[in-house]
């Protein structure tokens, strides 16, 4: 399972937990598992977030593979020019 550090805004979602676990092959795999266990917290996570993804940021991660060491940290949009 990858694990999933979450921004203060999703932990409502998660009763306060700031790290949870999920599974899936793909990061959007991910969120649909989340969104499985903590109704709400899918949604909220593709409405805005970027990801850092075992230390590499990707503005658009829904399609980027995980592994089952794989740790996720979901972070305000990666924005600017």
């Amino acid at each position: 399972m990858a694990t999933v550090h979450l921004m203060t805004q999703h932990r409502a979602f998660t009763g306060g937990e700031a790290v949870v676990q999920a599974s899936g092959a793909t990061v959007g795999q991910v969120i649909d598992d989340l969104e499985a266990t903590y109704p709400g917290l899918g949604r909220a996570l593709r409405a805005g977030s970027s990801a850092g993804i075992d230390g590499e940021i990707h503005a658009d991660p829904e399609y980027v593979r995980v592994g089952v060491d794989t740790e996720i940290y979901f972070l305000a949009p990666v924005v600017g020019g």
